[in-house]
C-alpha cells in the first residue's frame, strides 16, 4: 500500500498556467465534436447517415487509445518526464492535422472526401489523446489538495470557455461568404498556433513539478482491475459518459438548429446582433458566456454543500433548462408562420451554458478524489491509467452520438449539400431536429440523478 504524501501549496501562476492549456485543447473539442459532423454534411455532400459512421468510428478509436495512453505515460521516465514529452509534441500534431483534415481535395466523390477526412481525422485524435491524457494525470499529481485541484479545475473549465468560444463562435464567421470567406483549412490555421502555444504554456509552467521516473512495470489489466476495485470511479465514469451522450446531440445539432431553428432575419434593436453575427455564433457565445460566468458559482456551491450535492443539483437544473428549451425552439409550424421568439431563444441558450458549466467543472473535480482511494491502497502509482479509464465514458458518449444522430436525421430525411446548408429542409426533419436536440438530454440528465445517487451509496458501502 503507497503511502500518502501531502504536496506543498501551488502557486497561483501555476494553476493558471495549468488551467490555459484547456483553451488550445477545446479548440481541438470543438472541432470534433461539432465542426468535422457539419462539415461532412453541409459543405462535402455527405450523407449524414455516413458522416454519422465516420464521425462515430474515429471517436470510437479514441475509446481505445485513452486507457492505452494513460499505461504508456505510466511506463514513460527519463529528464523530461512521465508526462511532458506527449503533451508538447502531441500538441504540434493535433494542430497540423486539424488543418489537413479539411484539406480535402477538390472533385473527390462522396465515398473519397469522407475516407480524406477519416484519415486525418483519426490521426488527429490520437495526437490529442497524447495531450490529454498525459495532461489530466497532472491534476493528480499536482496536488493532492481537494480544495486546490477543485480551484485547478475552475481555471481550466474558464480557459476551456474561452477555447470554445473562439472556436465555435469565430469559426463559422471566418467562413461566411459573407465575412472572410476562408476555407475550413485556411480558418483551421488561424487556431493552429493557439493550440500549440496554449498547451505549451502549461507543459513548461508545471515543467518543474513533473515526475522524471517512469513507474514500476505494471501489467495493464492489472491497472484496469484497479480501477474497476473502485466502485465509485466506475460509477461516475459510467454517469459521465452517459450525460455526454446527451450534451453531444446538443453540441452536434447547433449548426444545424441554427440554419433551420433559429430564425433571425429582421431582427431589431438588441436581437440584431443575432442577425448581424449569425445564428451560429450567437448561440455559441451566449452558451460560452453562460458557462464561464457559472464557473464561481459551481465553485462556491461545491465548497458551501459539497461536490456531490452541487453536481445533482446542477445535473437537474441541466435537465429543466433543455425541457424549457424545447417549448421555447420552435417547431416546423411555428417557423412557417413566423411565430418564433428570438428574444425567449438567446436567453435559454445562455441557461443552458450555465448548467453546462456544472457539466464541465463537478465530475473533473470529483474524480481525484476517488482516485485518492486507490492511490492509498494500491502498491503501485495509478493517476495516468484512470486517466485514460475516467475519459472512457466520455468517449464512449462522444462516440455513440454522432452515429444515432446521423441516422435519425437521414431517416427522417434530412438533405447533406456542399454549400453551407442553403437548402429547404421537409417539416419532419427539422422537428426531429428540434426534439432531439433538447428532450434527449433533458432526459438523459433526469435519469442519470436517481441512478448516480442509487449506485454511488451503494458502491461508497462496499468500499468502507
Amino acid at each position: 500500500m503507497s503511502e500518502a504524501v501531502r504536496t506543498p501549496k501551488l502557486p497561483l501562476a501555476t494553476k493558471v498556467a495549468y488551467g490555459v492549456a484547456d483553451l488550445g485543447i477545446n479548440v481541438f473539442v470543438i472541432f470534433k465534436g461539432l465542426l468535422v459532423f457539419a462539415f461532412l454534411v453541409q459543405f462535402s455532400g455527405v450523407d449524414p447517415a455516413l458522416a454519422g459512421w465516420v464521425t462515430s468510428a474515429v471517436l470510437v478509436i479514441d475509446v481505445i487509445t485513452d486507457p492505452l495512453m494513460g499505461w504508456i505515460s505510466d511506463r514513460t521516465g527519463g529528464r523530461f518526464g512521465r508526462r511532458h514529452p506527449y503533451i508538447i509534441s502531441g500538441a504540434v500534431l493535433m494542430a497540423l492535422l486539424m488543418i489537413v483534415t479539411f484539406a480535402v481535395p477538390a472533385g473527390l466523390s462522396e465515398t473519397a472526401a469522407a475516407l480524406w477526412v477519416f484519415i486525418f481525422f483519426a490521426a488527429g485524435s490520437v495526437a490529442f489523446t497524447m495531450v490529454t491524457i498525459p495532461y489530466s494525470s497532472l491534476t493528480v499529481e499536482l496536488t493532492d489538495n481537494p480544495d486546490e485541484r477543485a480551484t485547478m479545475t475552475g481555471w481550466r473549465m474558464a480557459a476551456a470557455g474561452i477555447g470554445i468560444l473562439l472556436t465555435g463562435g469565430a469559426f463559422p464567421i471566418l467562413i461566411d461568404p459573407n465575412g472572410l470567406a476562408l476555407s475550413h483549412a485556411a480558418a483551421m490555421m488561424v487556431y493552429a498556433p493557439i493550440v500549440v502555444a496554449t498547451i505549451w504554456i502549461a507543459a513548461f509552467a508545471t515543467f518543474g513539478r513533473r515526475q522524471t521516473d517512469a513507474m514500476e512495470p505494471v501489467g495493464f489489466g492489472t491497472q484496469v482491475r484497479a480501477a474497476l476495485r473502485n466502485r465509485r470511479f466506475v460509477v461516475l465514469v459510467i454517469i459521465y459518459g452517459a450525460q455526454t451522450f446527451g450534451i453531444a446531440f446538443i453540441t452536434l445539432g447547433i449548426p444545424f438548429a441554427a440554419a433551420e431553428l433559429i430564425i433571425s432575419s429582421g431582427a431589431t434593436g438588441v436581437m440584431a446582433t443575432v442577425w448581424v453575427l449569425g445564428s451560429f455564433s450567437t448561440a455559441f457565445a451566449l452558451f460560452i458566456l453562460g458557462s464561464m460566468l457559472s464557473q464561481a458559482v459551481w465553485v462556491t456551491l461545491s465548497k458551501a454543500i459539497g461536490k456531490q450535492a452541487t453536481f445533482v443539483g446542477g445535473t437537474l437544473y441541466y435537465g429543466i433548462v433543455m425541457l424549457g428549451f424545447f417549448f421555447v425552439l420552435p417547431s416546423s409550424e411555428a417557423i412557417a408562420t413566423g411565430t418564433t421568439n428570438l428574444g425567449l431563444i438567446t436567453l435559454f441558450i445562455f441557461l443552458i451554458g450555465a448548467a453546462n458549466g456544472c457539466y464541465q467543472q463537478l465530475p473533473w473535480s470529483i474524480m481525484p478524489d476517488l482516485v485518492d482511494w486507490s492511490a492509498e491502497r494500491e502498491s503501485f502509482q495509478v493517476a495516468g491509467s484512470f486517466s485514460g479509464l475516467w475519459l472512457l465514458g466520455q468517449k464512449v458518449g462522444n462516440a455513440i452520438a454522432p452515429l444515432v444522430l446521423g441516422q435519425l436525421l437521414a431517416l427522417y430525411g434530412w438533405i447533406s449539400t456542399t454549400n453551407g446548408g442553403d437548402v429547404t429542409q421537409s417539416p419532419a426533419a427539422v422537428d426531429a431536429l428540434r426534439w432531439a436536440l433538447t428532450l434527449v438530454p433533458a432526459g438523459l440528465m433526469f435519469i442519470s440523478v436517481p441512478i448516480y445517487l442509487l449506485f454511488d451509496r451503494m458502491a461508497a458501502q462496499s468500499q468502507k
